[in-house]
């Protein structure tokens, strides 16, 4: 997909291989696909939600299990795909993907720092603006209803938090979190 892909994004260049996607697990294609640029997969993404929009927090956390150990953040550049999983649910689908990755037992406290250095470097870039809403209506991406369909699922478990910060709140949960990993 990634060496055909071009200048052709959304969902329908992806739907094209949805019959083939659909045999594997979204997890494992994940994290086969972050080896690729940051913006390919989150556009992977945001083209195949039928892949997703399913999924539980457990699955998640398989894709989170799958993107470790995590890459050491900003080695080539400033979004790095080894962190697209906690963007994309912190972004899109708004729910509280840093605290759910800092609460697995099984997660290294390197991986659980390096996920909160990336965050507080990238943390500006996790907020929808009205270029992304534009983006999000069901023809070129995933419809903006179908993302808030898949939070209030997540949610609803009371696993998962919703991700309900501003910008600077952001930076305040950050800053006392990586005190537990100096």
């Amino acid at each position: 997909m990634y060496d055909r892909e071009g200048d052709c994004y959304g969902i329908d260049y992806f739907g094209q291989f949805f019959n083939e996607l659909k045999k594997y697990d979204f997890a494992e294609i994940l994290a086969y696909q972050a080896k690729f640029p940051f913006r390919y997969v989150l556009d992977f993404i945001l083209s195949t939600p039928i892949l997703w929009t399913k999924m539980s927090y457990l699955d998640w956390i398989k894709v989170m299990s799958l993107l470790n150990p995590r890459p050491k953040p900003f080695t080539r550049e400033i979004h790095d795909t080894g962190y697209v999983d906690i963007h994309f649910l912190c972004k899109y689908i708004r729910v509280n993907a840093i605290e759910m990755f800092l609460q697995q037992k099984h997660f290294s406290d390197a991986d659980k720092k390096k996920l909160l250095q990336y965050s507080n470097k990238v943390s500006c870039f996790w907020f929808i603006d009205e270029l992304d809403l534009e983006d999000l209506d069901g023809d070129y991406f995933v419809h903006n209803e179908q993302l808030k369909n898949v939070k209030t699922n997540l949610i609803s478990t009371g696993v998962i938090s919703e991700f309900k910060y501003t910008e600077y709140d952001l930076k305040q949960y950050i800053e006392i979190e990586l005190k537990n990993f100096k």
